[in-house]
């Protein structure tokens, strides 16, 4: 413990003398909003009923993938200049390979596909392909969080406005991007055991790629995404946030989550 305060301690020594004023405005920032903007939620997820757990494993799945196929390109975002390389055909395509994953990788499995682009209207007939097709990029909330300059802050709010809508019931929900998909790795019974299914890249950082939790954390995992909104306008990714506040006594750590995809800069990325 002591060791941890010191490295913060420490840390926070060199932002300091890096940057005075911008230290100064993120501490006066988390004190005058993050506080109580935390305490609020913390009153209202306590105030909810306890969550009853169910000990069964889950016989039914819903793969919730996140697209944005139509994304602002002219708007640089906080770890990089090129928001991606690839035009809509391409993210079309790639998207239509993550559905057919799932119908391989896990059949049976509910698809839903969550839209945050520029327009709804997508190639390929994509939302003709699954379960049920959420756009969210209508509206003024997500239009705005998704063409900042922090990309987890658009992921958060896509998915809060999108769980109103959804339709589609399971024992399971996975989180899944979009234009990676399920590969020979991938082993659906190696996700029945838990609440919260996560893969840790570090102690406190997770892949957000894929991630999967019982229907009874729908709540759980909305206030997780509520916390953590105050600190993406900071910059902190929705990979840290999410391991912040998800509590610690629902989570099972993955040895490997069998997912591969290109990312937005064109690098191969396989967990």
């Amino acid at each position: 413990m002591f060791n941890k305060f010191f490295l913060l301690f420490k840390k926070g020594i060199k932002n300091f003398l890096e940057n005075p004023i911008f230290f100064i405005i993120r501490q006066l920032y988390r004190i005058i909003f993050i506080l109580p903007f935390q305490i609020i939620i913390w009153v209202v997820s306590f105030l909810k009923p306890e969550t009853k757990l169910n000990p069964n494993q889950p016989n039914s799945f819903c793969f919730l993938i996140t697209s944005v196929i139509y994304p602002v390109m002219d708007k640089k975002i906080t770890y990089g200049s090129v928001r991606s390389v690839f035009g809509p055909e391409d993210r079309a395509k790639q998207t239509l390979a993550t559905i057919e994953s799932v119908h391989l990788r896990a059949p049976g499995a509910k698809i839903v596909l969550i839209e945050a682009g520029l327009q709804g209207d997508l190639p390929l007939d994509l939302a003709s392909k699954v379960d049920q097709y959420i756009y969210v990029g209508d509206k003024p909330l997500v239009r705005r969080a998704c063409d900042s300059r922090f990309k987890s802050l658009g992921e958060a709010v896509m998915l809060l406005s999108a769980r109103k809508l959804l339709t589609q019931e399971a024992d399971f929900y996975f989180k899944l991007s979009g234009r990676y998909w399920l590969d020979e790795d991938f082993d659906l019974d190696k996700w029945k055991s838990g609440q919260f299914i996560l893969y840790f890249l570090q102690s406190d950082y997770i892949s957000t790629r894929l991630y999967g939790f019982r229907k009874e954390m729908l709540k759980e995992w909305k206030f997780a995404l509520m916390r953590g909104l105050p600190f993406s306008l900071i910059g902190y990714a929705i990979e840290n946030t999410l391991a912040r506040f998800i509590p610690k006594k629902y989570i099972t750590a993955i040895e490997k989550m069998g997912v591969t995809g290109i990312s937005a800069a064109n690098t191969v990325m396989k967990e």
